[in-house]
């Protein structure tokens, strides 16, 4: 009843909300009390509405459009946050599914925060800090949500990334966005996250297996980097020069032209206007596992709005809702099925990694791997050579 109570306040002014405002009170953490002649109806018509015609009305598709989740997930989320420690705990009239509620209509929207406070009858310091909680509390509580594939993981991804692109013993994408922020204060150096004369972000740069779940993200490092030299601050690029094969176990992850063609990351071939076939053909397939990441980063941005203006100037708070973001994205995957982005522009472009000063056209263990796969493309070999070929690569 708490739940679908929330839910009617909610969808009655969904329009009425003032959005793409910046918040700038810090009232006290506490509850607003409502004057009696705050609001022009009746307080029993309201209730009707609310409760007899807007929840009962209520589909499963429309709890999801306004919250992510479906109500089932809703409420499993809450069972597992109630034992930690809110802040808000003691606050009269705000309960758990309050501020579970409130933060996902917040992370969902670019509705202000005084908006947001307006429609659960609170303050805007009350709603900025149950979103750092929540956000805390998501990330410490569910962590193996985003976690690397391995084993039986790793096997269907590379089955998942064979069956549907055609592209052998790949067992995970790499593709990266920009995320706006506010000028952050919790740095050495807060220039070095300026991307322009006005504005500032960091890359998430993200990682997904087949079905477009995340499997590894970060949000900590400047928006103006080339995704290069983000890759080598990350555990997965440290790990790729120090352990490539504890991590991958001889598969290999597919990035495009701004990752360094290595053994272990293979990249689409040059394309100068003189590629074969074959060529052609492989840079069609990586293309078609590139569209799975970046459908996943386009979607993440649709679903969690707050994330195109993150009014957040710390990195360390800005890395938590990122996460957060993507931890509830890879529950929303549950019950959907990741989109395919037919058509986006790329508006984050950035130069070719072998087009940099310091660049290069990839290993040699690279550029040999790459040139094999190409050629065994759109080959019909016999059941028994073709295994033994994806065991000599691929092994693990």
């Amino acid at each position: 009843m708490a739940l679908e109570t929330c839910i009617a306040f909610l969808l009655a002014d969904e329009f009425d909300a003032d959005e793409y405002t910046n918040f700038k009170t810090k009232a006290p953490l506490k509850a607003r009390e409502i004057r009696d002649d705050e609001y022009d109806y009746d307080e029993d018509d309201c209730k009707s509405n609310y409760f007899s015609a807007t929840v009962p009305s209520l589909s499963v598709m429309d709890f999801q459009k306004y919250f992510q989740l479906t109500q089932t997930q809703v409420e499993e989320l809450v069972r597992l946050l109630s034992p930690c420690e809110w802040a808000t705990s003691k606050l009269e009239g705000w309960t758990v599914m309050h501020a579970v509620l409130a933060s996902l209509w917040t992370l969902s929207t670019l509705e202000s925060h005084s908006s947001v406070a307006a429609r659960f009858h609170t303050n805007e310091s009350l709603i900025c800090h149950q979103l750092k909680e929540f956000c805390t509390h998501v990330t410490a509580n569910f962590d193996n949500n985003i976690c690397w594939p391995k084993w039986k993981e790793a096997d269907a991804s590379v089955s998942g990334f064979s069956s549907s692109i055609g592209l052998p013993g790949a067992v995970c994408v790499v593709g990266s966005c920009v995320i706006p922020i506010e000028r952050p204060t919790d740095v050495p150096d807060p220039e070095a996250y300026r991307d322009s004369e006005t504005s500032y972000s960091v890359n998430l740069m993200a990682f997904c297996n087949h079905q477009g779940c995340f499997t590894y993200v970060t949000a900590e490092h400047p928006g103006s980097w080339h995704n290069s030299k983000v890759l080598l601050e990350t555990e997965v690029g440290r790990a790729l020069q120090e352990d490539p094969v504890n991590l991958l176990r001889g598969r290999h992850i597919i990035g495009d032209a701004t990752f360094p063609l290595s053994e272990h990351l293979l990249t689409p071939f040059p394309d100068y206007g003189t590629l074969g076939e074959k060529k052609l053909r492989y840079n069609l397939k990586v293309q078609a596992g590139l569209k799975v990441v970046k459908g996943s980063l386009h979607v993440l941005r649709n679903k969690f709005q707050r994330l195109r203006s993150l009014q957040m100037s710390s990195i360390t708070q800005t890395s938590l809702a990122v996460r957060t973001c993507c931890t509830l994205y890879n529950m929303y995957l549950e019950t959907n099925n990741a989109a395919c982005v037919e058509c986006m522009e790329d508006s984050d472009a950035q130069e070719p990694f072998h087009e940099l000063p310091n660049g290069h056209s990839g290993s040699l263990g690279g550029i040999s791997k790459r040139q094999d796969i190409a050629a065994s493309l759109g080959r019909k070999p016999k059941r028994d050579s073709a295994k033994g070929y994806y065991r000599r690569w691929y092994e693990v």
